[in-house]
């Protein structure tokens, strides 16, 4: 079908097939859809139907579906019509996000071989059931990660965030890196000695030295440099801290008299 780029007069009925790879195309199954849901609107006295079809099993989002979500947006679009339910989306979670979208929007949603219509009541029963259920799986999927989390935190492992800038991840262990970790040193004895984030900045420039992504050194990403307990070698979680695994690049010594400079020089407005 040709884009539509204006609210047609006629609200829309759309015929949504899907099949997940290109062999499901070139056999039955998309054919066997789309006749399905033609035969089903003749039946039932349908009309105003547009075809979109996606042949797509990818994680991305499919284009046929954002295209309907572009219909729904324009409030063009009175029911989805689809062979089954399952034909939307396979994860229940992303599924019962569209199928809220099309609630909130006044859209229903109607299955020709299963018994999902939203306009009834034992419909939308059956959608609230399957929306609980994806609530339900997301709640699980968040306490799994959770608790990946802290068994990771408890063995002394970095629990989140990107990988500190000197170290290097090898066999799931973080071990320093041999070009960047000298330019850890250098920012923690720099400061010491000039008690500047400003001079600290003018010697890395002064010697080359470039953050990961090539660029020059910020006061910021030196301050949070100067701050960042990994260096010590703890690892937190929830601003609790343990003591980590990976080898320290600075000491802790050197660590609190570098932190109380910047405590001072703080409060002090340097």
């Amino acid at each position: 079908m040709n884009k539509i780029t204006e609210k047609p007069h006629k609200m829309l009925n759309i015929l949504y097939t899907r099949v997940s790879s290109i062999s499901q195309e070139s056999n039955t199954s998309l054919e066997y859809q789309q006749s399905n849901l033609l035969h089903f609107c003749k039946a039932n006295r349908i009309d105003n139907t547009i075809l979109i079809t996606d042949v797509d099993s990818g994680s991305k989002e499919r284009k046929g579906i954002r295209e309907i979500k572009s219909l729904i947006a324009m409030d063009c679009v009175d029911t989805i019509y689809i062979t089954k339910l399952d034909r939307l989306y396979r994860s229940i979670v992303e599924g019962s996000s569209f199928i809220k979208l099309c609630l909130d929007n006044g859209v229903n949603i109607i299955t020709s071989l299963e018994t999902t219509d939203t306009t009834t009541s034992a419909g939308m029963l059956q959608i609230h059931l399957l929306m609980s259920i994806a609530d339900y799986e997301r709640r699980c999927i968040a306490d799994r990660t959770w608790a990946g989390k802290v068994s990771t935190y408890t063995n002394g492992k970095r629990a989140h965030g990107n990988i500190a800038i000197g170290y290097v991840k090898s066999n799931n262990e973080y071990i320093p890196d041999e070009n960047e970790a000298p330019i850890i040193q250098f920012i923690y004895s720099s400061y010491r000695k000039n008690n500047s984030l400003g001079k600290v900045k003018k010697e890395l420039d002064e010697y080359g030295y470039k953050t990961r992504r090539g660029n020059s050194f910020g006061r910021k990403s030196i301050y949070n440099i100067l701050t960042n307990r990994f260096y010590v070698g703890d690892v937190w979680l929830q601003n609790e801290y343990t003591t980590g695994t990976h080898q320290p690049l600075i000491s802790k010594n050197l660590f609190t008299r570098i932190n109380h400079q910047l405590s001072s020089n703080k409060k002090g407005g340097v």
